[in-house]
Parts: C-alpha cells; structure tokens; sequence
C-alpha cells in the first residue's frame, strides 16, 4: 500500500488542479461574497445620490389653509429640502399638507389638533418629501410642548416621572469584550452567529458532492478502488482543497463583515466633521476594527476545526450516497438544521450553562459562537470548545476514511 502522505500529496495536487480548471465552480464559491455586497453597495450609493439631488433641488409640497399656521408655514419655507407650490398649481407637488380651519384656536387653547398629510403617489421622491415634512412638524411639536411647559413652570423630566438607566455587567473573563457601555446589540448578538453559519453553508461544503458523488457518476471512482492508495491519504487530499476553499469564501465575509463594523462605528463621527483627511479616516477605521481582532481570533479557532468536521461528515455521507439526489438531499437537511440549530440555541438554552457544555459535539461550537457574540464566553470555553472540536474533527475524517475504504460504500449507483 502506498504511505498517506505521497497519495496525499498525489490527491491534492489533482483535486487543487480540477478545481482551478473549474471555472463554474470557482465561480459560484466567490460570486455571493463578492458580487452581492457589491450589488448592495451600489444600491445603497444610488439610493443616496437621488435622495441628496432631490434634497438638493426641494422636495415640492401645497400647504392648504397656510393662513391658519403662519409659524408652521415659515418652517417649512426655511426648510432647505422643502419647496412650497403655489396653490394655482398643485399638480406639482409631491405632498399636500392640509391645516384644519380651527387649528390657531385649537393651540392657543392647549388643545390637540391634526394635520393631514395626502400623498400623490407612492414614489421614492414622495417617501422622502413626507419623512422631511414630518420632521419639520414634530420639531414645531417640541417647539410648542417646551413653550407649554415653561408657562406653567415645568421641564421636560416632568413628562417622565420614572427613568431607566441601563448597564451590562460584563464577566471579566470574558474572550471579546465590546469595551465600556452596554454591551452588543441583541439584534447582532442573534444575527451574527446566523452570519457565521451562513458563511460555512456558502463555504467549500458545495465541493464535497463533485469530489464524491461526481467521482461516481462520472464513474472514475473505480480508479480509486484498484489501486493500494491509502484511504486516509485521498481523504485529507480532497479535505485539504476543501478547506482551503472554505477558508478564502469565509475570509472575504469576515473582512467584508469587519469593513461594514468599522464603517457603522465611525460613520456618524465622519459625516459630523466637515473637513477630514483620507489618512485621518483610514485611522479612525482601523481605531474602530481594533477592538474586534480578539472576537475574529476567538471565531476563527472555533470556526476551523468545526468546518473540518462538518464537511468530514458531509464527505463521508457523499461517500456512501448513490447519486446527487441522495447527496443533495443531506446537504438540504444540514443547510436547514445548522440555522435551526443556531436559533434554537439562542432563544431556548440559558446564557449561563456550565463549561462541560462546549464540550458537546456539534451543539457545543454552536453554543460557543453564540457566547462569544453575547460577550459571555470564557477563556476556559473557548479551549474547551477548540479542544474538543479537534478531537470531533480528526474522527469525522477517520470516519470519512473508512466510508472511503468500504466497497459496499463507493460502489453504491454503480451499474
């Protein structure tokens, strides 16, 4: 029998080689993470540049009755993004305010009044005309409650008999911590181990059919058989490319993922300065990501061993199935179980279980991700989680191995 490491060295080089010929493939591997940020991105920098060269020209609205709200009216027409059409002409206004007759009387009353917003259409143009005009209404709103409250010597605090002060206590053993002030957002603590699952799903799992499967129906499969070529050797060859795929989709969603954190965080501090240089935003962008190198470490020592176990087990089942439709059909199960699985740790088992927990083959990875996200992950998890995802990793691939050293297995579709 030949050694395992010249027929992994033989299997590599083939597998690797097939999948650079393979443009399809390489294709539909980078597409998603390239293209569709891409599509997003462009979408996004559309939607600006028509939102800020109609802000810029005026969003044209018809007040009715404006002799009944005289205040009212000279906000909007100090309004930049707003231009008020004369009533000869309403056709050309995108919004129509309409000022009930009573509405002076009502005010000076301390009484409540209505204003009726008529859109003329459900345009893009409209939607941001009425999300302008509504912000010009709710601050002569606030305008009217400050001069309600001083006439009857009242502040604001008065509205609010009770307030609410919030904090995270934050476990100073933590792996990542978001540093001082509350903590992440529960939204991302939900949707980012989503992410991350997705990214394995949209990882080099696809190969695996063409590696096993294709060898079959493609009947090449039979080649393997009658040589003495180690199992364990072709198995790691054909993982190796996998995982090397795997990690190159993966590495282009983290760094597309840390690119959108940095630019959430100092956003709002770059729009709010006037004149900023490239060097100084490039330095306020990799300020923002410093703080994030410890939660990818962190992910990445979980995230790798436990795709090497995934896609062992993928292997070996694509080992024994007899066609693309058995195949395929796991790989439904795994891409609809892994996200239930993700959801179904985050709302139903506690924040606070014990070590021995991340120590569970499969659910253990899962619950790791889902703590290091919600910053309640240990050091003492973490290692246990990377240690025993090595451990499930190696005998997936033993297990794989003996799939692939079983005849019964491979021969399974063969006429």
């Amino acid at each position: 029998m030949m050694r395992p490491w010249d027929v992994y060295r033989i299997v590599f080089r083939k597998e690797f080689r097939e999948l650079l010929r393979d443009r399809r493939s390489l294709f539909w591997l980078f597409a998603p993470p390239i293209i569709l940020p891409g599509i997003a991105l462009c979408a996004g920098i559309f939607i600006g540049t028509q939102a800020i060269r109609i802000a810029s020209e005026g969003f044209p609205i018809l007040v009715e009755n404006a002799e009944e709200a005289p205040e009212l009216v000279e906000r909007f027409a100090t309004e930049d993004s707003l231009v008020l059409v004369d009533a000869n002409t309403p056709e050309d206004a995108v919004l129509v305010v309409t000022i009930p007759e009573d509405f002076q009387e009502r005010l000076a009353n301390n009484e409540t009044t209505n204003i009726n917003l008529t859109s003329r259409n459900n345009s893009l143009i409209t939607f941001f005309g009425r999300t302008v005009v509504r912000g010009v209404i709710d601050e002569y709103n606030e305008a009217l409650l400050n001069q309600r409250l001083e006439s009857q010597n009242l502040t604001r605090e008065w509205l609010t008999p009770i307030q609410i002060g919030e904090r995270t206590e934050k476990s100073d053993e933590a792996v990542a911590s978001n540093g001082e002030g509350g903590g992440r957002n529960i939204v991302a603590t939900i949707f980012l181990p989503l992410a991350v699952t997705s990214w394995l799903l949209g990882g080099g799992m696809g190969l695996v059919l063409d590696s096993t499967v294709g060898e079959k129906e493609r009947q090449t499969i039979e080649n393997l058989l009658v040589t003495p070529a180690s199992r364990i050797g072709i198995v790691m060859g054909k993982m190796t490319v996998i995982f090397i795929a795997s990690m190159a989709v993966m590495s282009l969603w983290l760094i597309e993922g840390v690119l959108l954190n940095a630019l959430g965080s100092v956003g709002p501090e770059i729009n709010g300065t006037q004149h900023i240089s490239t060097a100084e935003t490039l330095e306020l962008l990799l300020e923002s990501g410093s703080d994030v190198i410890g939660l990818i470490a962190a992910l990445i020592v979980m995230v790798v061993p436990f795709t090497v176990m995934l896609n062992a087990l993928v292997m070996a089942w694509c080992a024994y199935a007899a066609n693309y439709r058995e195949a395929n059909l796991f790989m439904a199960l795994v891409q609809l179980g892994l996200p239930a699985s993700v959801l179904l740790t985050i709302f139903s088992l506690p924040p606070d279980l014990a070590n021995p927990v991340y120590g569970i083959p499969f659910l253990g990875t899962i619950v790791g991700i889902r703590d290091l996200f919600s910053e309640n992950l240990s050091t003492a998890g973490l290692l246990i989680c990377f240690v025993t995802g090595i451990l499930y990793a190696m005998a997936a691939i033993a297990f794989a191995a003996w799939m692939f050293g079983r005849e019964w297995s491979l021969t399974r579709g063969l006429q």
